[in-house]
């Protein structure tokens, strides 16, 4: 079986609409994937789990890297001259990003090898603890982060954000 990963941006006219697409996207996504561990939990692993675990991990480990670019090289730049508030809600999400990443990889050792998981209460554990670190992490950004974007940055910086964003990923916005 062939796992490909589909981005969810599908408009990159502006760096707030990937921004919302992902947030919208890894929320969605988080519920599934603790439903998916709540399931091998309750039942232990066969192949169509272990498949659900492979596109899981093929999403999150594009979809996190990308997202971690679009904000920290498309999106912060256009905001270093600010104040020292959203220096500090810059950094913070930074360190947010590295946290989830570091989640995630402990969760993708096992995800990408669904046929070890053998500790089926270990897996759900470090699930649910990878989608609520995340999911506090966009709602931080929903709640905090983007409300400052929206008041400080004009329709072209969002723009020419959302075009760095489809750079990033080869193509053209």
């Amino acid at each position: 079986m062939e796992f490909i990963f589909t981005d969810p941006a599908t408009d990159f006219s502006s760096g707030l609409h990937v921004i919302t697409d992902y947030h919208q996207d890894f929320l969605a996504r988080g519920t599934q994937l603790v439903d998916l561990a709540e399931k091998i939990k309750k039942q232990g692993i066969n192949e169509s789990l272990a498949n659900q675990c492979m596109k899981m991990y093929c999403h999150y480990s594009h979809a996190s890297i990308l997202h971690h670019k679009d904000e920290e090289e498309a999106l912060f730049p256009l905001l270093v001259e600010q104040s020292s508030l959203i220096i500090g809600m810059m950094e913070r999400l930074i360190m947010d990003h590295e946290e989830i990443e570091e989640s995630w990889a402990d969760l993708a050792k096992r995800i990408s090898h669904p046929e070890k998981i053998t500790n089926f209460d270990h897996f759900l554990h470090l699930t649910i603890e990878f989608e609520k670190i995340l999911r506090e992490h966009l709602t931080r950004e929903d709640e905090d982060f983007i409300p400052q974007i929206k008041k400080i940055l004009t329709a072209d910086q969002l723009q020419k954000a959302g075009e760095k964003m489809a750079n990033l990923r080869h193509l053209t916005a």
